[in-house]
């Protein structure tokens, strides 16, 4: 090859003889060979490179860093319909909107695709919408979701102390909000309707996490009827729906039986909060005050009351608490599936197991409440019984509550919790055939029939609340006498037999004292 000579400090080759003078054969010979491999250097140089550039961050586990951020124009900052809290974003009085409220387009695909299936454009940014899918933590779904592992980690410590990351789910949904450089300005997590979640990118730079605070609008529905067949088909018949059977059978318990004392000719009253979301139905809510009238039962009336200090519970007219110190049920059921029998016979294995609970059947996503003021002494997933609860309360009881679809926020051993507080929704984890809660009670480490304990004589309101308490029974009490009483609907058809829940999971429920260690393991 010809030699390099220098020119300003650069290396250069030495250019080829004129075409004007002839070459001998061994000279062109030489020049042919120089030539090609010259050409055949550069081809691999080019090659090398690029497999390099592929290959390289795939096995070494780094990602190519971040666009710069120094320019980058942040567009659609229109503040919306969900406004965030004023400390989410420092120095600035637009405050963003959740990301759904402006039009994202939601991806029905599992984290982990390779090309989001849901995108769009607006104020010059792009959203992107992801389910979180089968991925093993957040940090994952964040990264099958196209971060990288700075981005995660930026997303991970701007809502670590808003998102309780153990409690996710498959169908939570995670959107990214990108400038056209690919830089994240928002992202939104939705757990459900009303949980919602978001980082915003602040002035300085900084990615600030906050709760959406979701806008639910209340309506005090007044209703009222005959019962014909039954209280469900009554309620329904109201356009109200079976679900709020429960509440009826949960504060009159121990007063009236729905099983033996309802008649037809029985009439109700309800006064309830009905909840929504950009006018679409959500729930029910606060129930304010009931009142049934039958033939066996006579007139019964019960008003939500909350004192000062304290958690709202149901009082009859005189002040006194419609229960004990447990709640009757710790959700609102549609019906008994399976009593507490210690000598059941097993509806499949046709031989004596024990149904150590009671079973109460609801609709997945029902939420479910402490029965009483304890401590969490278990919150995971226990074999047969699913997601399973279990609360230590005063007097050596403990309650469990199993088959649960997931767990609620914050609720992991140690926590202390009050009469009435979520823990859970209903499900049918575990060994089940159908949603539904397994609620089980022990004392002293022995199982014993909930529906025995739950049935304590009401406490008094304290004196100082009585004046209060009146004036608000006078005001229910007009409400009620208000409502007028619908026909008992007719023709409705006998009800259906129900269903019997296969339920085995009560017979692995945590041992909670020495002595009934030693008697499970003997």
């Amino acid at each position: 090859m010809a030699a390099e000579q220098t020119k300003d400090g650069i290396r250069t080759h030495r250019p080829l003889p004129s075409v004007d003078i002839p070459l001998l054969r061994d000279e062109r010979r030489a020049s042919r060979t120089r030539q090609m491999i010259v050409s055949t250097t550069v081809v691999v140089l080019i090659s090398g490179g690029t497999a390099a550039a592929i290959i390289l961050p795939r096995v070494l586990g780094s990602e190519p860093p971040p666009p710069s951020q120094a320019s980058e124009q942040v567009g659609d900052t229109t503040p919306g319909p969900y406004p965030l809290p004023p400390s989410s974003i420092e120095e600035s009085a637009q405050r963003p909107p959740p990301l759904a409220a402006q039009g994202t387009v939601t991806s029905n695909a599992d984290a982990g695709s390779a090309v989001p299936e849901a995108a769009s454009t607006t104020g010059g940014t792009t959203r992107t919408t992801r389910t979180f899918g089968q991925s093993g933590g957040f940090r994952d779904a964040l990264v099958a979701a196209g971060c990288n592992r700075d981005e995660a980690q930026e997303l991970i410590t701007a809502l670590e102390h808003v998102i309780d990351f153990r409690h996710c789910h498959p169908e939570d949904t995670l959107t990214f909000e990108r400038t056209r450089a690919g830089s994240i300005v928002r992202f939104q997590y939705d757990a459900d309707r009303t949980h919602i979640y978001q980082a915003v990118r602040d002035n300085a730079g900084r990615l600030r996490g906050s709760r959406v605070e979701v806008p639910v609008q209340r309506t005090r529905l007044t209703r009222g009827g005959y019962v014909g067949s039954a209280l469900g088909d009554a309620l329904d018949a109201l356009g109200i729906g079976r679900s709020l059977v429960g509440i009826f059978v949960e504060v009159f318990e121990g007063r009236i039986n729905f099983s033996t004392q309802t008649r037809d000719g029985d009439s109700f009253r309800i006064l309830v909060d009905e909840e929504r979301i950009a006018g679409d139905f959500l729930r029910y809510g606060t129930v304010h005050a009931l009142e049934y009238t039958g033939s066996r039962a006579g007139t019964q009336r019960a008003y939500f009351y909350t004192p000062r200090g304290s958690e709202g519970d149901f009082f009859d007219s005189t002040g006194h608490a419609m229960h004990g110190g447990w709640l009757r049920t710790p959700l609102r059921y549609d019906h008994i599936s399976s009593p507490f029998d210690p000598r059941r016979m097993h509806p499949v294995l046709h031989r004596i197991m024990p149904h150590n609970g009671i079973d109460y059947s609801a609709g997945t996503g029902t939420p479910v409440w402490a029965a009483a003021d304890g401590t969490i002494t278990f919150a995971g997933e226990r074999g047969a019984n699913g997601n399973l609860v279990g609360i230590r309360h005063q007097g050596g009881f403990d309650s469990f509550y199993a088959h649960l679809s997931r767990i609620a926020p914050g609720i992991r051993p140690g926590v202390v919790v009050r009469q009435r507080q979520l823990i859970g929704y209903v499900g049918t984890t575990g060994r089940s055939t159908g949603p539904h809660l397994h609620f089980g009670l022990q004392h002293h480490g022995r199982n014993v029939d909930p529906a025995r304990e739950l049935n304590g004589p009401g406490r008094p309101l304290p004196a100082a609340e009585m004046a209060a308490f009146r004036r608000l029974v006078r005001q229910l009490d007009a409400e009620l006498g208000r409502v007028s009483l619908a026909p008992a609907p007719q023709g409705s058809p006998a009800p259906a037999p129900q269903e019997t829940l296969i339920d085995e999971g009560d017979e692995d429920l945590p041992v909670t004292t020495p002595a009934a260690r030693r008697r499970a393991h003997h």
